[in-house]
Formats: structure tokens, C-alpha cells, sequence
């Protein structure tokens, strides 16, 4: 027995100063990886951002050359501007403005042909509907997207389009709502923006927003 107790007294555990020590070294440790962590996740969703916006981007000018094949396309040769708002719901329902009246000439001298593009559309969703009967551009167009992109919820699509086709593209995947701060025309000419000050893709109001073309990060003037 007194054997067995001077064996359990031999047995060290750690010490006050040991554990402190660890407990400083995983401190350490965590001041240095989380920052790390939460970049890469931040950069991970702005170039998922950036390649969403990209393929939105694409997608409406296949639609616009299609619509122009038809006859209902943008008249190229016109300075006309029409821009589209699509607001994605949660449960990923689209609703779609086009801009009237905002731009000189209007968006309503924008297009040609067989089909009116109406201003406002609401209630689109996915695979939904036969799209050959549509008459109205603008639906036809939201509900191409709507189809292309079944899984785009919760999200704001500000899209540019001039002259025959889509010049620019701002995705953001944090809600329907506009960012406080939006790239302009003159900052897509030039491929810069300010973004928050730091990081590339982050409004000064903290939200993601994906561009195409990418918009690199500029200094404020």
C-alpha cells in the first residue's frame, strides 16, 4: 500500500505555470490563424462573387444576340442605356426593373422589333411556365436566368447594357438590397473602384459584390 502511494506521488501533473504557458501558446496561435481563416473565407466568397457576376454577364449577352437574331434585340447603333435590376428572393423568386426614363435617350429607345420590354416583372421562378408563349422581353429574359441559375437566392443583379450588349455586371449574394456604395460607368471604364479602402470586392457597407469585369482595388482620390 505504501508502495502504491509513493508511486502516485512520483506521478507530476502539470504545473500553474505550465498550463498558463500552453494557454498563452494557443492564444498565440489563434490571434495568428483565425484572421488567416476569415480572409481566405472572405476571399473565397468574393471570387465566387466575381466568377457568378462573369457568368451573368455572359448569359444576358447570349440573350441580348438571341433577342437580336429574333428581331427584339438592342439597336446597336443607338447610345440608348437600359439597365436591369433583378432581385432574387429566398426562396429564389425573380423580380426584374428595367430603368425608364433615368437615362438620356430612355431605355424605351433602347430596342427594336417584335417584343415590348416591360419595366417591371415580378414572380419568376425556375422551370416555370412555357417561355415560347412569352411576349414581354424583359420576362423572357428573367426567366432565362431564372433557369440558368436555379440555385442564385437572396441576391441583388445590377446589369449595364448599351449598344447591343451587357457591359457590366454587380452580384451581390447578401441580400436583395442594393449596396449603399455601387461601382459606376466610369469605374468600369477605368477597372478600379474604391471598395472599402483594403479589399477588393467589399462595399464600404461590408457587402460582398461581384463585378464583371472584376474591378481591382483603387485609392481614393
Amino acid at each position: 500500500m505504501i508502495k502504491k502511494l509513493q508511486k502516485l506521488k512520483a506521478k507530476k501533473g502539470f504545473t500553474l505555470v505550465e498550463l498558463i504557458v500552453v494557454i498563452a501558446i494557443i492564444g498565440v496561435l489563434a490571434a495568428i490563424l483565425i484572421p488567416t481563416m476569415l480572409g481566405f473565407v472572405t476571399s473565397s466568397r468574393v471570387t465566387s462573387a466575381n466568377t457568378t457576376a462573369a457568368e451573368l454577364q455572359k448569359q444576358i449577352n447570349n440573350f441580348l444576340t438571341d433577342a437580336d437574331t429574333a428581331g427584339y434585340g438592342m439597336k446597336k447603333s443607338n447610345t440608348a442605356i437600359a439597365s436591369f435590376t433583378f432581385k432574387i428572393a429566398d426562396d429564389g423568386t425573380w423580380g426584374t426593373t428595367l430603368s425608364e426614363g433615368s437615362y438620356s435617350p430612355a431605355a424605351s429607345d433602347a430596342f427594336k422589333g417584335t417584343k415590348t420590354w416591360g419595366t417591371e416583372i415580378t414572380g419568376v421562378k425556375a422551370n416555370e411556365g412555357n417561355k415560347s408563349d412569352i411576349e414581354d422581353a424583359t420576362e423572357l429574359m428573367t426567366r432565362t436566368l431564372a433557369d440558368v441559375f436555379p440555385d442564385v437566392k437572396s441576391s441583388y443583379v445590377f446589369a449595364y447594357c448599351v449598344g447591343g450588349s451587357c457591359k457590366y455586371v454587380a452580384y451581390s449574394a447578401d441580400g436583395t438590397d442594393a449596396p449603399s456604395s455601387m461601382p459606376t460607368e466610369d469605374d468600369f471604364k477605368n477597372g478600379v473602384y474604391t471598395w472599402d479602402g483594403n479589399t477588393a470586392g467589399i462595399t464600404s457597407d461590408g457587402i460582398i459584390l461581384g463585378t464583371a469585369p472584376e474591378l481591382k482595388l483603387g485609392k481614393a482620390s
